[in-house]
């Protein structure tokens, strides 16, 4: 029985690529959907925890944003409320069965928390979860986008806070104590919005930096407390 099968989708002439890693049974429909951050991330950063999750019997699904990856399409041009349209095209494409379950890294956790309404996920994982304000969820990426960033003082009014506190199932936040891209009030923020939630689980992992995976893949025994924990979120 493969481990992985690819798949892929276009969407408004955009082809997107993904892999689904299997649980069991293989004809399983995944139940987590991985979204990966900005930059130069792909979902391959997601694979050794996904791969981890399947031999617990979690089948989930990860795919590339437009312009990142094995993904078609352009970064620029891009924004947010377009990542999360793929992201809901993914969940619809692969008929994701709930309860659902979202994991969310850097901008995907911000991504992630946009889809609460849309998908009623019963757990989110997040891993250094970005936030950005209302004015910037429609901006293009490209210099408007990051012009709005410079520009912002409080994340308080971010749609991702904004769709925490609505938000009733599990959260598991992971952040390192040498992050520097996530701003201290976001991740505090994170840490207090999520008001209705069954439960807020927060990890940090001394001396990781913003690129957790990363950090991870090369500390298994810290590798397999974050999987612990991951799975007692998903799990209940």
């Amino acid at each position: 029985m493969p481990d992985t099968t690819p798949f892929e989708l276009t969407l408004r002439d955009t082809v997107l690529r993904g892999t689904v890693h299997h649980g069991s049974p293989l004809a399983e429909p995944p139940h987590l959907l991985a979204l990966h951050g900005g930059g130069q991330s792909s979902r391959q950063g997601f694979r050794p925890l996904l791969t981890a999750l399947a031999a617990h019997g979690h089948t989930s699904a990860a795919f590339d944003f437009a312009g990142h990856g094995e993904s078609g399409g352009q970064l620029i041009g891009s924004s947010l409320a377009h990542r999360a349209e793929q992201a809901l095209a993914v969940a619809s494409y692969l008929g994701l069965q709930p309860p659902l379950a979202l994991l969310g890294s850097s901008m995907g956790g911000h991504v992630a928390c946009t889809l609460i309404d849309a998908l009623a996920p019963r757990a989110l994982v997040l891993f250094c979860p970005a936030a950005y304000a209302p004015a910037a969820q429609h901006l293009p990426f490209g210099p408007a986008f990051q012009s709005t960033l410079r520009a912002t003082a409080s994340f308080e009014a971010s749609p991702a806070f904004e769709a925490l506190e609505r938000f009733t199932g599990r959260l598991l936040l992971v952040f390192g104590t040498q992050e520097d891209v996530i701003p201290e009030a976001v991740q505090q923020q994170y840490l207090h919005r999520a008001r209705e939630a069954q439960s807020v689980e927060l990890i940090r992992l001394e001396g990781a930096g913003h690129r957790l995976h990363d950090w991870l893949a090369q500390r298994p025994d810290r590798f397999a407390e974050v999987l612990g924990r991951v799975r007692l979120a998903l799990e209940g």
